[in-house]
């Protein structure tokens, strides 16, 4: 049995075009990246509350370096975006974001306290959501 396509790369022409329609629309604003930010906006939120939940806060550094970077092109196509403590931006000496996450087995061990993982559990259809409206809503503009 064989089975006969035409048409696949007029698709992947037409998608090409769509992506690109997107990527450049107004002013050189991306409407990728707007839809982005919006997506991760909730997940950020949820982060910092996360993070401020532990009675034994003692200076709040953790909670006021959390942020979402900028959206970058990814090498093989693509666009991403991150959200948490970039290490770029950490004003302190120690760098301990990853072992509040993870915990550790330190001198003074010290169990995980997760502020990451669950802020992507709770808000991930959420930002599912945003992705899809205005992908959508983009879409339809160009029809």
């Amino acid at each position: 049995m064989s089975l006969d396509i035409n048409g696949l790369d007029e698709l992947r022409t037409q998608i090409a075009e769509m992506a690109s329609k997107l990527d450049t629309e107004g002013a050189g604003a991306s409407v990728t990246r707007k839809i982005l930010e919006s997506a991760a906006a909730p997940v950020e939120a949820q982060m910092k509350t996360n993070a401020s939940k532990d009675p034994k806060i003692i200076s709040g550094a953790l909670h006021d370096a959390i942020h979402t970077g900028k959206v970058k092109k990814r090498a093989n196509g693509g666009k991403h975006i991150t959200i948490g403590v970039h290490r770029k931006d950490w004003d302190n000496e120690d760098y301990y974001p990853a072992y509040v996450e993870y915990g550790h087995g330190g001198p003074g061990p010290a169990p995980s306290h997760p502020y990451i993982r669950p802020a992507y559990d709770t808000t991930e259809d959420e930002a599912y959501e945003i992705i899809r409206s205005g992908l959508r809503e983009a879409l339809d503009k160009y029809d």
